[in-house]
């Protein structure tokens, strides 16, 4: 089963942004099969309920980046 992950990203940061790398990282040595989709534009971020970016939405659970950007953290979202 694929876990689906949106990250958000305020407009301005979107652009190259690592953190799709880094989860496509851990997913990829947790052997965890991922649909990743990266949104910017206000009125698509806005649907989540968070002004805070960078976000999370992993399975429709919103997560702050910024709380859990350690790659331990990260790992624990992924396989819950």
């Amino acid at each position: 089963m694929k876990k689906s992950v949106i990250i958000l990203h305020s407009s301005c940061c979107a652009s190259k942004s690592p953190i799709k790398e880094r989860i496509e990282e851990i997913a990829k040595n947790q052997h965890i099969d991922l649909d990743i989709k990266e949104l910017s534009d206000l009125a698509d971020t806005m649907q989540y309920g968070t002004s805070e970016f960078p976000a999370l939405v992993i399975d429709g659970k919103l997560a702050s980046y910024r709380k859990n950007q350690s790659i331990e953290a990260l790992t624990n979202l992924l396989v819950a």
